[in-house]
């Protein structure tokens, strides 16, 4: 009862986060190399440096050192900041940040100056107390997005499966690992979040019945909706990114395949007909294609077909078990698991070249998941002797552990940055 109660507050706060734009005249061509920044201590009324640091500035400048467009120079202390000490430490940006207390909100203004002094950008934020670390997401995001017209994943969000209280249910957590939180009570095992295209909504599995059910249930929790398909295996939905239907795996006489169903349980279709077990259903970015895990080769590999269960095709060929394909933003790549020697890894594949290469490392690691602006993938790894939820660049570096506390699986990020 105490998390539903912090959990509704929180929510209820974060409609109070404003923004107003002051100026934003950023070239983008500037985008092509790694800009240094400068980020003193914000300037405060009524405000102490206490009351921002952890829920603001730390969040702030963590996004914008692992934007890979800033990189942050380090600041000579007690030292006035001249173009002159920005030339010294070959910084380009200064970012200036003023808060102040406006009743009880804070108000917070970010302006951007190039070296010289000119000004770059600018917005003014207002929020609660509560909506402090939404606020430095956003900050975060608009000077990527004036930068090179995209926001960055600051204010994505990932779904995951944690059984943290008991039981497995779906939970939320800001792109960082941040603000995680529970959405669902079934008091039953509840797996496999995916998410709407348009972050309202997500699409997943609980034996809250006894049986497998879909349920789809909007991010800001509350009522759910069981989608009623009438077969006896109900899982690994999927929402479609240009309609309202959802693949999913289901059977009939307890063999697996993959489904296609409208969001409100009508249409249903069967897209294949093998005997073999097929699995893991992803529409392509554009919806034309849904890849899969079929068996029927002898062991599971992934499959593309069109969307409407025509022209199937073998795209996986390296490793000895492959499955969870998913993906990138841009539908030029896919990440799957991939059993290589004994281990599952991270498998990312250029479609358009065939070429593959492994990543993630120590321990299992499997279920990728793409973040909305293709630079990073979340995964699942057993690497600390229990399931959790880490995240990297799609390179392999920047590795970092999401959660923590119980054991975390079947990570969702979501379709796009907000």
């Amino acid at each position: 009862m105490r998390q539903t109660f912090f959990v509704s507050l929180l929510l209820a706060a974060l409609p109070l986060c404003a923004q107003t734009q002051i100026t934003s005249t950023m070239d983008p061509t500037k985008a092509a190399s790694i800009l240094r920044i400068a980020i003193p201590s914000p300037e405060m009324t009524d405000v102490t440096f206490s009351d921002v640091n952890t829920p603001l500035f730390q969040p702030l400048t963590r996004d914008i050192s692992e934007s890979g467009i800033f990189a942050i120079a380090a600041l000579p202390p007690n030292v006035a900041i001249t173009p002159e000490v920005l030339q010294r430490i070959n910084a380009q940006l200064l970012l200036k940040l003023a808060v102040k207390k406006e009743g009880e909100d804070f108000v917070l203004e970010a302006r951007l100056n190039d070296a010289t002094g000119a000004p770059q950008f600018g917005k003014k934020y207002r929020g609660s107390p509560a909506a402090l670390t939404r606020i430095a997401h956003m900050v975060a995001a608009d000077l990527v997005r004036s930068l090179n017209g995209k926001p960055g994943p600051f204010l994505s969000q990932i779904a995951f499966a944690s059984d943290r209280d008991g039981h497995w249910e779906i939970w939320l957590m800001d792109w960082d690992g941040g603000n995680q939180r529970g959405i669902t009570h079934h008091g039953a095992l509840s797996i496999l979040p995916s998410w709407s295209p348009d972050n309202e909504r997500m699409v997943y599995t609980s034996f809250a019945r006894g049986t497998s059910d879909m349920y789809i249930i909007s991010r800001r929790g509350g009522a759910r909706t069981r989608i009623s398909t009438g077969l006896g295996l109900n899982t690994s939905a999927t929402f479609s990114p240009v309609s309202n239907d959802i693949a999913f795996v289901g059977s009939v006489a307890g063999n697996p395949d993959i489904y296609v169903i409208k969001d409100d349980g009508s249409n249903r279709r069967r897209l294949t007909t093998s005997s073999s077990i097929e699995s893991t259903p992803e529409w392509s970015p554009n919806g034309r294609q849904i890849s899969f895990t079929s068996g029927r080769s002898g062991s599971p590999q992934i499959y593309v077909m069109d969307a409407e269960g025509t022209n199937v095709r073998r795209i996986s060929f390296e490793g000895e078990w492959n499955d969870d394909a998913t993906w990138s933003p841009d539908g030029e790549q896919i990440a799957y698991t991939s059993r290589v020697s004994g281990r599952f890894q991270i498998r990312v594949a250029n479609l358009i070249t065939g070429e593959s290469r492994i990543l993630a490392g120590e321990g299992s690691n499997e279920q990728p998941t793409w973040s909305p602006d293709g630079k990073w993938l979340a995964f699942q790894s057993s690497r600390s002797g229990k399931w959790q939820i880490y995240r990297m660049r799609i390179d392999g570096t920047g590795i970092e552990q999401l959660t923590s506390s119980g054991e975390n699986k079947d990570p969702d990020w979501s379709k796009k940055s907000e």
